[in-house]
């Protein structure tokens, strides 16, 4: 990762009193013109607190002041990955955001936000984004353990007894939060709920042998290609899956169950977006 020029680190610090003035109108036109721009960000934020855009604009004026001395920063740089784990923030997310700040800090601070500073905070932006990326991406990876493939495994009997219950209700899940992926199950089989749970099923069998789901992984892979699942889709698919577990299984849905699936589910999942990106890559 690149380090920031002395110049850019000095014309971000330099923005410093007017974000402290005008940080709350900033992050609060930045939500505005992302959830417009990008509304698939608004699901995201729906556990967020009421002042999330005064939360922010702390953050952001903490990482101004602090820029050239980002020990400072630390404590808060992992507050914030690991929020943004839980709320299942992926890296596809961080270009919303950015050009929606840059866009909002334009909006408010008028011919205050100079080509330089615009530039400059570019710069600042993604240099934080992608410690915040690396981050998230570790604390993904550390998700799924050796005790989650061992959980994992042992739900595998029930989720013969209840894997259709739980797919359905998935569907029901995913549909009514995001109705933008209905469209990207235009063509699905009606017994695709079956489906599904027959892949999970196998999944969880397998999860120790993943080589002998190599073929349905590329199967899986090249479908996704074909009906236009990208990214962005696997968070739907994550939450709604995990509350479809809760809602079907109740207490056996153990937190210790919800945790090794999130650490599985994201496991499989990176596998398959890397499969899909060559894939779009190449067709």
């Amino acid at each position: 990762m690149a380090e920031l020029s002395q110049k850019t680190k000095d014309i971000v610090k330099s923005t410093a009193p007017v974000l402290k003035e005008q940080g709350v109108a900033i992050t609060t036109r930045m939500y505005e013109r992302m959830f417009r721009d990008f509304p698939h960000a608004k699901p995201l934020f729906k556990h967020q607190p009421d002042n999330q855009n005064q939360v922010l604009a702390r953050a952001i004026i903490s990482y101004c002041e602090n820029i050239d001395n980002l020990a400072n920063f630390e404590v808060a740089l992992d507050k914030i990955a690991r929020r943004h784990v839980e709320t299942l923030i992926r890296p596809e997310h961080y270009p919303w955001v950015a050009e929606s700040l840059l866009g909002a800090m334009k909006d408010v601070l008028g011919d205050a936000a100079t080509d330089e500073i615009i530039t400059a905070w570019g710069e600042a932006f993604w240099f934080w984004a992608d410690i915040l990326i690396e981050r998230e991406k570790k604390l993904y990876a550390e998700s799924f353990t050796e005790e989650s493939r061992k959980i994992v495994k042992e739900t595998a009997p029930v989720l013969k007894q209840h894997g259709e219950a739980i797919t359905t209700r998935m569907y029901e899940i995913m549909f009514s939060e995001y109705p933008d992926a209905k469209a990207l199950f235009k063509n699905a089989p009606n017994n695709q709920n079956q489906i599904l749970a027959r892949s999970i099923l196998a999944y969880a069998e397998n999860i120790d042998n993943l080589e002998a789901l190599e073929g349905a992984l590329d199967k899986i892979a090249r479908h996704h290609l074909d009906t236009e699942v990208k990214p962005i889709h696997y968070p739907w698919v994550a939450e709604s899956l995990l509350q479809a577990m809760k809602d079907v299984l109740g207490d056996a849905a153990t937190d210790k169950v919800i945790n090794a699936w999130f650490g599985a589910y994201w496991f499989l999942a990176d596998i398959l977006i890397e499969r899909e990106k060559k894939l779009y890559g190449t067709a």
